[in-house]
């Protein structure tokens, strides 16, 4: 049924990689990457009850962090949120943690189909099962299309598109590597961040690197500056 979805052929038995593989904790997808650190096939595996994702919620959820500022979170104020670049999910968690509605947005059906796989087994748990039940939700396609369909803009808009990386970036962690193999760079940023400012309600958060050019050479209305990356913040009012 997977691999008729996202029309990927469906071999049994042991394969060479890259694999979608149903294991004990859920979906996994296996991919070889290159280099000498790396042996034998890399696995990616969404988990929101565990692991990075829920630490995250279960430890860093206030409205004083970086992103949630940047978002426009504050004390009565909860806006919805598109997430254009969901990819593993984690900053729309702790968004839904937060309180606010979130739209996860991923264009690779790979991902997407690890996203959709994380969802259903946190519905299953009753710690956070709540939180996807009436605040997220998943769509793959691509995020223009998808804004331009959306019956009401969201309040804010996000964008992660990845970003060209150097040797000691944070980016080559395994898990970029892998998402990046299988997704790629996102050239359409630009044209992303165009229809993301003409569809926002309040404002457009891009997240960038520490160092890196403005997306399409935009000024932003003001930045939330971290020690390795940044949100570049566009309001709406100051466009």
């Amino acid at each position: 049924m997977l691999a008729k979805k996202l029309g990927i052929p469906c071999t049994p038995g042991p394969a060479a990689p890259p694999q979608l593989v149903y294991t004990e904790r859920g979906l996994e997808l296996r991919l070889r990457l290159g280099g000498p650190d790396t042996v034998g096939a890399s696995v990616l595996h969404i988990d929101f009850s565990g692991g990075r994702s829920g630490y995250r919620h279960a430890r860093n959820c206030t409205i004083k962090q970086p992103l949630a500022r940047a978002i426009g979170i504050r004390a009565g104020m909860r806006p919805t949120v598109f997430d254009a670049t969901a990819g593993l999910g984690a900053d729309a968690f702790v968004l839904a943690c937060l309180g606010c509605r979130v739209i996860m947005n991923e264009r690779s059906p790979i991902i997407g189909a690890l996203l959709a796989d994380a969802i259903d087994r946190a519905l299953q748990d009753p710690d956070i099962a709540a939180i996807f039940c009436d605040r997220i939700g998943l769509v793959i396609g691509d995020a223009r299309s998808t804004l331009l369909a959306l019956d009401e803009p969201p309040e804010t808009i996000y964008l992660d598109p990845m970003y060209p990386h150097g040797p000691n970036s944070a980016l080559n962690s395994k898990e970029m590597r892998i998402i990046r193999a299988i997704v790629g760079d996102d050239i359409d940023g630009p044209e992303l961040l165009t229809q993301a400012l003409l569809t926002a309600a309040r404002r457009v958060v891009v997240k960038r690197p520490k160092g890196a050019p403005l997306l399409d050479q935009r000024p932003p209305s003001h930045q939330v500056v971290m020690k390795n990356s940044r949100f570049d913040v566009y309001l709406r009012r100051h466009l």
